[in-house]
């Protein structure tokens, strides 16, 4: 279901680029890199599946098959402000309102429960252009404004029933990376990515001293976007 939502935007998106194309012909010829600089609004949605080995571990102890990692995807979406320096190499730096998610297999209930927490994104990334096309790569920082407070009592709950001990809150800051491609024209620019982690997403989560829990997310994002300056 959310792969078909996935392709929907992906074809909408090449569609109003199509029309574009069209469009190009009947215009003036102008440069294919465009302006030299430029600023423009963005949005679209993330596709994210956690991953996880379930382990949590206190002073040597291990703590098996209590939080595993679902095959279910989760949804949300994203959208903010990019800015673009360069033609046929730019930096491209964003900041960006970023819902993100996923599910967690708890056995002890035979439930699987999802959960989604809010983030600041700023990626600054390098990309290089050919013709309509370009790639682009480079890391996210990013600021967690809201923790989905059910995956929060679910793992202390776990947490305090083997460890009996209280949760600490960790730092919201985290950093991962994008790496992807896609096509601009006239002003408007479809991208695909993928967001892997470069730290642990328990910095966002409140996790006891002693414990050790690394969940990360595998997140694909589809946004496209349109120049205003």
């Amino acid at each position: 279901m959310h792969f078909n939502r996935l392709f929907t935007i992906i074809f909408l998106g090449l569609l109003i680029l199509t029309t574009s194309v069209k469009a190009q012909f009947l215009m003036p010829a102008k440069m294919a890199t465009g302006n030299f600089f430029r600023i423009g609004i963005k949005g679209g949605v993330n596709l994210a599946r956690l991953q996880t080995d379930g382990i949590v571990t206190l002073n040597g102890a291990v703590i098996k098959d209590q939080l595993l990692a679902s095959l279910d995807t989760k949804q949300s979406y994203v959208g903010g402000i990019y800015a673009r320096l360069g033609r046929k190499v730019f930096i491209e730096p964003e900041v960006l309102l970023s819902t993100k998610g996923g599910s967690i297999y708890i056995p002890g209930l035979s439930q699987t429960k999802q959960f989604t927490f809010t983030n600041i994104d700023v990626p600054v990334l390098l990309g290089l252009r050919w013709k309509i096309f370009h790639v682009m790569a480079g890391p996210v920082a990013s600021y967690t404004l809201k923790t989905d407070t059910e995956l929060n009592d679910l793992i202390n709950m776990v947490i305090k029933k083997y460890a009996g001990t209280a949760a600490e809150i960790a730092s919201k800051a985290s950093f991962s990376y994008q790496v992807g491609g896609g096509v601009d024209l006239l002003g408007f620019t479809l991208d695909v990515r993928y967001e892997g982690n470069l730290s642990q997403l328990t910095k966002t989560l409140p996790i006891p001293a002693g414990i050790t829990f690394s969940p990360k997310l595998n997140l694909y994002q589809v946004t496209l976007g349109y120049k205003i300056f």
